[in-house]
This record gives structure tokens, C-alpha cells and sequence, in this order.
């Protein structure tokens, strides 16, 4: 699905903070953003996660990996909702464990994403959460 499939999506108008320790990963999900032309801002951790959303910049979705060094994508969220409530989060996650999608819904994720990552499903969720800000 990640090949030269044509998704029916445009995220034009959107800016997408990924939240990606893993480089390879990161360069998929950037490719994959990039076809339904969404602007994608990289941050390597969740403590420079944190920073960008404390910064005058604006993003209209975090895609949050939970598994990452420093600050992991639990407490990034915990954070970054207190300061930003309104920005939807979507936990991104090799862990396909019950607990781990309750333990991300109770830190604030809005949805719940396992590895590896459907496209078209993650596409379906993000229109899902952009249409509830509307």
C-alpha cells in the first residue's frame, strides 16, 4: 500500500507534527503524508514534541510514536494536551496490547494507530479528527 497507490485525501491546509524516533519510519510516514499533500514537521523525541508545541507554531494533528528515548510519546501527550487540549493526537505504536491503546487513551490520545501503519486507515482517522475541529 505504500507503493504508488493514489489516496483520495488532501491535507493541503494541514500541518502534521510527526513524533518519530526511527529515521526509516519517519522518511515513510513524510513520503506517505506528502502524497496527500499534507506540510509534515519532523520532531526526533517527545521532549522536542513538547518544545514545538510550546512554540508559536501551529499544527493541526501530532502523530505520536510511544516507544521513544528521553520523553516517551505517553507523557509527550500528557504534556502537550495540557498546553494544547484541543490538538488531536494519535498514538502510533508496534504494541498491539488492549492496555497500551487504554494507557494511550487515558494520557489523551484521540486515536490509535499499530505498526505497521495502514495508510489508508490513518487517512480515514485523520479526516475523522480534522472534521470534529470544524
Amino acid at each position: 500500500m505504500a507503493g504508488g497507490g493514489k489516496y483520495d485525501f488532501d491535507f493541503s491546509d494541514k500541518v502534521v507534527l510527526v513524533v518519530e524516533d526511527n529515521q526509516i519510519s519517519f522518511k515513510l510516514i513524510h513520503a506517505v503524508l506528502t502524497q496527500v499533500k499534507a506540510n509534515v514537521v519532523h520532531a526526533i523525541n517527545g521532549k522536542k514534541a513538547i518544545e514545538a508545541c510550546t512554540s508559536d507554531a501551529h499544527y493541526d494533528l501530532v502523530l505520536m510514536d510511544m516507544q521513544m528515548p528521553e520523553v516517551d510519546g505517553l507523557e509527550a501527550t500528557r504534556r502537550i494536551k495540557q498546553i494544547l487540549p484541543d490538538i488531536p493526537i494519535v498514538a502510533t505504536t508496534a504494541n498491539t496490547y488492549q492496555e497500551t491503546a487504554l494507557a494511550c487513551k487515558e494520557a489523551g490520545c484521540d486515536g490509535f494507530l499499530t505498526k505497521p501503519l495502514q495508510f489508508r486507515k490513518m487517512f480515514e482517522l485523520m479526516q475523522s479528527l480534522f472534521e470534529r475541529q470544524e
